[in-house]
């Protein structure tokens, strides 16, 4: 029975959280709807960092409102190693985004969400070096490798992916529905939402490259993939960063996020008043265009 307890993902869902609890609110098997199967689904693991400084910052930051989630997936294997074929990452390429930022603004119920207005990309270059600069590679495909001649033939990452992206979709978008209905909205609030994918792999994970043709295979604690997605809610296709992270490399990892959090907040004061401007030039545009 402990044996057969082991060898599931729920440990290791169960080790994350742990990890998780003093510093986050944790939604464990958060729900989402799934557009494409007309599904109800969760995803493992959904947290929002708990801020002690909220009241100080609040001032500072206002108008804007800075979300920084983290929606999680939780997989194990020790069957199968995991393989992430990496290209070089295109600077100011849209792999340098967070898995999910939405700057929105709303008419009505309606949430009109602008990701591409002119304000939101300038923030964007203005962004401070969130941990996904720091990468020189990116992975652009993946595949799952046998380690015994027995093992069936598994596509848990391309699951887990499916669902971390279809969460941050339908999360970010629920959360500005509701947020348009609540009855005391001040209209000159400015959300910025940042919700970043994570995947956590308790098993072999290895890079691949190829010089001059020949294949390099090294061993790896975190990977970034690549990955895109048509939104059912704005019927775009964005693109999303996903960190491949090894289960014994997450306590690190979450030093790395909590460092970006830090950074993203500092970027806003920083950049506070040239940043409203852009904004409110956006907000003009968007409602000339409606009318």
């Amino acid at each position: 029975m402990i044996g057969k307890i082991k060898e599931s993902g729920y440990p290791l869902e169960i080790e994350v959280s742990n990890v998780l609890d003093k510093n986050y609110s944790l939604f464990n098997n958060a729900y989402y709807f799934d557009t494409e199967t007309r599904q109800h689904r969760n995803i493992d693991i959904h947290a929002s960092p708990i801020d002690r400084k909220e009241k100080y910052y609040e001032k500072r930051l206002a108008p804007f409102i800075l979300r920084t989630e983290i929606a999680i997936e939780c997989k194990k294997s020790d069957t199968h190693a995991w393989v992430f074929f990496t290209r070089p990452c295109e600077i100011g390429s849209e792999y340098t985004l967070a898995g999910g930022a939405i700057h929105g603004e709303f008419k009505s119920s309606v949430p009109v969400t602008e990701p591409y207005t002119d304000s939101f990309e300038w923030w964007l270059l203005e962004i401070p070096n969130l941990h996904y600069s720091k990468f020189e590679r990116i992975a652009i495909s993946y595949d799952e490798i046998k380690k015994k001649k027995d093992g069936s033939q598994r596509r848990e990452i391309f699951e887990a992916v499916q669902q971390l992206v279809k969460f941050t979709s339908y999360e970010i978008h629920e959360s500005l529905l509701r947020r348009s209905k609540l009855p005391d909205l001040n209209p000159e609030e400015e959300l910025i939402f940042y919700l970043f994918p994570v995947l956590v792999f308790d098993g072999d994970i290895f890079e691949v490259t190829f010089d001059s043709g020949e294949p390099k295979l090294e061993k790896r604690s975190h990977i970034l993939l690549d990955t895109s997605y048509r939104c059912p809610y704005c019927e775009e296709v964005e693109s999303f960063t996903v960190d491949i992270v090894h289960r014994a490399y997450f306590k690190e990892f979450m030093k790395i996020l909590e460092a970006d959090f830090q950074g993203l907040r500092k970027a806003i004061i920083k950049h506070h008043d040239e940043l409203l401007k852009r904004a409110k030039e956006a907000k003009i545009r968007k409602r000339t265009e409606l009318e």
